[in-house]
Parts: structure tokens; C-alpha cells; sequence
């Protein structure tokens, strides 16, 4: 009968524990990292205790907060302030606008291919301008073989040429750069997501 009572304490201290630990690991901290990232993990690591955090349950609900202990000045604040708020808008956009990863993933699939599909008729432009100026310096050079002074108008079109090929490689690393923060941005939204719906 000892034996059996001994046997149920265990089991019963074991399920305790189990429920205890259940309890804390259902709690996440939201921070800010030393780069002005909104962070959110199970654990928070020592050196950003001290700056103050968020406590929230595993759905995202505000548990509580818990004030910096040390002093911030007004400014550090404010950031602090500004960046939880961003992050805030950031997910509700991610969980209002996706209900899965397959859906960001087939938007960042749609607006890269967008994109793609622009950079390439910007270099298909740079191809056909660098043709026509290479036209229009051997008809130039044509012109000057023969003793004669290169018309105004084909002087005229060689600059216009030559300035839009400045135009759009211009451009085109305007939509190459493009292309890497969208990419950035929906891998962030797939990782945030996953976090969301842990």
C-alpha cells in the first residue's frame, strides 16, 4: 500500500512539474535588439534585461511589461515606442492579409516576377539605345571620312541616346535593389508568420 501511495506522489509531482513548465514555456518576450530590431523569443538574453521587455502569451497577448532598470532618456524612448508600434502594424498586416506560408510565398513569387520581368525590359531598352548609337556613330564617322561636318541632328540624337542608357542603368539598379528588399521583406513576413502562429 506504501509502495503504491509513493508510487501515485511521484506521479503526481511529476505532473506538477510538467504543468509548470508547460506554463513557462508558454510565455514569450519581446524586446529590442541592439539594431533596432522588435524581437520575440521564449528567452531573452541577459544583456537586454536591463533595457526593460514585454511579456506575452503564446498567442501574442500582452501579459505585462516590465520597466527598464536602467534610466532611458527620452529619445531611447520614443524608439522603443515607435519600433514596438511598427512591429505591431506589421503583424496585423501579416495575419489579416495571409492565412498560410504557401500565400506570402506565392505573392513574393508574384511581385519578384513582376519585378524581373521589368529589369528585363529596362536591359532589353540599353540593348536597342546602345544599336542605335552604335548606328548613328558610324554614320557620324561616315560623314567625317568623307570631309564633312556631322550633322546637328545626329549629334543631337547620340546625347539623347546616351542620356537615356544613363536613364536606365539608372533605373535598372533602382529595381535591382528593389528586388532584394522585396525578397527580404516577404522572407521576413514567412519567419514572422511562423513566430505569429508558433
Amino acid at each position: 500500500m506504501k509502495t503504491f501511495r509513493a508510487s501515485c506522489l511521484v506521479l503526481l509531482m511529476l505532473s506538477c512539474a510538467s504543468l509548470s513548465y508547460g506554463a513557462v514555456s508558454a510565455k514569450l518576450y519581446r524586446y529590442i535588439s541592439e539594431e533596432g530590431i522588435v524581437v520575440i523569443d521564449d528567452k531573452i538574453p541577459p544583456r537586454y534585461v536591463t533595457q526593460g521587455y514585454d511579456i506575452l502569451s503564446i498567442s501574442g497577448q500582452l501579459l505585462g511589461t516590465v520597466e527598464p532598470t536602467v534610466p532611458q532618456n527620452a529619445v531611447e524612448k520614443a524608439l522603443r515606442k515607435r519600433a514596438l508600434a511598427a512591429q505591431e502594424k506589421e503583424d496585423r498586416f501579416i495575419l489579416v492579409s495571409y492565412s498560410s506560408v504557401a500565400e506570402i510565398s506565392s505573392a513574393m513569387a508574384r511581385k519578384l516576377g513582376q519585378l524581373d520581368r521589368e529589369v528585363k525590359g529596362i536591359k532589353t531598352n540599353i540593348k536597342n539605345s546602345h544599336k542605335r548609337i552604335a548606328f548613328e556613330q558610324q554614320r557620324a564617322a561616315n560623314y567625317q571620312r568623307g570631309g564633312k561636318s556631322v550633322p546637328g541632328n545626329v549629334r543631337d540624337t547620340l546625347r539623347e541616346l546616351e542620356a537615356e542608357v544613363k536613364k536606365s542603368n539608372v533605373l535598372l539598379e533602382i529595381k535591382r535593389s528593389e528586388y532584394l528588399k522585396t525578397e527580404g521583406r516577404y522572407q521576413g513576413y514567412i519567419e514572422r508568420y511562423h513566430q505569429l502562429k508558433a
